[in-house]
């Protein structure tokens, strides 16, 4: 598994006509790219894959763990001195004269100091070289997205006789998180949104003190991680009667998310299947009401390329996973959203989320 990742990375090294490519991990800030390429967790290290190698630095505090988890890799300890300082010592060693590094998670101190030091290196900032290589999951990689999907999933259906009027979204994003860590979940992979009413018309509303109450809808966005993989899900209910007018914008991010769902496969682009969602939408003269774009990757981050979006023309690989979620909010009245995660094939793709309903409950 690791190889063929290294591989991944080597073959942009090519591409970009560099002799090695580095990895800065400080507090996370080279998570998930670190783990995907080595196994290695830690929140402080850098690796270097070179031709002639591959190599990761760290400190005491990771020695034993660095073993366990990538045993593949060739250990620097780096006792009481600094990452940089044996970067640049082996870097010396293996005569490197281009090293490409991430430009999206690589701080600029790093890129400083070590530019400084090794004047005669040619420094190449590649954007998102480390989410590029993630796009496409491997086999173990779905199986966990599967499995976290599940996972929430079941949290939710467990939640349903809980939402009820007088509860607080609030409560409800509690109890749903306490819930999925209950199925077996390692942690949240964000922060619940529970919008109930007209805080429906907030994409991103943050669970308040505000009671539910007959007659509205409630956007619930929940997600859990399992292992170290991520899902994302949003579902809309309804509690008691609603309005037509919430009816009717139900229904039409139901079709979307539909007619989304059946065109995504591998092959199409980021804006071909955005304008599928969103041209829907439109036609039934909610267009204006459409917020954001209809989706994003998902793995090891809630948040990831590729994009599902009317800027993203690149097309999708096989084994993609993206989300398919059209919203439409409207101030003072409310919103909806619903949101599934897939795997796209070349014949069509894999619902992650498929053992939730989407036809409307009524509470």
């Amino acid at each position: 598994m690791f190889q063929e990742r290294i591989q991944r990375i080597k073959n942009i090294i090519n591409d970009a006509g560099a002799d090695a490519f580095v990895v800065v991990n400080h507090e996370e800030s080279g998570q998930p790219g670190t783990q995907y390429l080595s196994g290695f967790s830690g929140s402080e290290s850098i690796i270097l894959v070179a031709k002639e190698g591959k190599f990761i630095f760290t400190d005491g505090r990771y020695y034993s763990q660095v073993k366990e988890e990538c045993p593949s890799f060739e250990l620097v300890p780096i006792g009481a001195s600094s990452n940089l300082d044996h970067l640049v010592d082996a870097c010396r060693k293996l005569r490197l004269e281009k090293i490409g590094f991430d430009s999206t998670t690589t701080y600029h101190s790093f890129v400083s100091s070590f530019n400084e030091r090794l004047e005669q290196v040619s420094l190449v900032g590649m954007e998102n070289a480390l989410q590029k290589i993630r796009i496409s999951k491997d086999e173990e990689e779905i199986v966990s997205l599967q499995k976290a999907a599940v996972i929430a999933a079941g949290a939710f259906k467990k939640l349903l006789p809980h939402i009820k009027e007088g509860v607080t979204e609030k409560s409800l994003a509690r109890k749903l998180e306490v819930l999925m860590r209950e199925e077996g979940a390692n942690k949240i992979s964000f922060d619940t949104i529970v919008a109930s009413g007209v805080n429906g018309a907030k994409p991103h509303a943050r669970p308040s003190d505000k009671k539910i109450i007959n007659g509205e809808l409630i956007t619930f966005d929940f997600g859990c991680f399992f292992g170290d993989y991520a899902s994302d899900t949003t579902r809309t209910v309804a509690i008691g009667a609603v309005p037509e007018k919430l009816k009717e914008i139900y229904e039409v991010v139901r079709v979307a998310q539909e007619l989304g769902c059946q065109a995504a496969r591998a092959g199409i682009s980021g804006a071909d299947l955005d304008a599928v969602c969103r041209d829907y939408v439109s036609s039934r003269g909610y267009g204006d009401y459409f917020l954001h774009g209809t989706g994003h990757g998902l793995g090891m981050e809630v948040h990831e390329l590729p994009l599902v979006s009317r800027k993203n023309t690149d097309t999708f690989p096989e084994n993609s996973v993206v989300t398919i979620e059209p919203g439409i909010y409207i101030e003072g009245l409310g919103g909806v959203r619903i949101e599934d995660a897939i795997v796209l094939k070349s014949n069509g793709n894999i619902n992650l989320n498929s053992g939730l309903t989407k036809e409307l409950l009524v509470l």
